[in-house]
């Protein structure tokens, strides 16, 4: 749904959907979150189902200068 609602705002530029889109997809899904992404804010909550979790509510990622290129 977010990158949905992001391609929609960003439809007159493809390229910058697009680009958006694969830096969406490789905060949420890379296998290497851990080299480039500091938690700086949780909390607790509890599932629909009633179980307590710990939910991200801030993160800070950090990203080399030819990534950001």
């Amino acid at each position: 749904l977010s990158v949905a609602l992001s391609g929609t705002v960003l439809a007159r530029c493809p390229a910058c959907a697009r680009n958006f889109a694969n830096l969406y997809c490789n905060n949420i899904c890379s296998p290497n979150q851990s080299l480039f992404t500091n938690v700086t804010r949780i909390v607790n909550r509890t599932s629909l189902l009633g179980k307590r979790e710990l939910a991200v509510l801030e993160y800070q990622c950090f990203y080399q200068q030819d990534f950001a290129d």
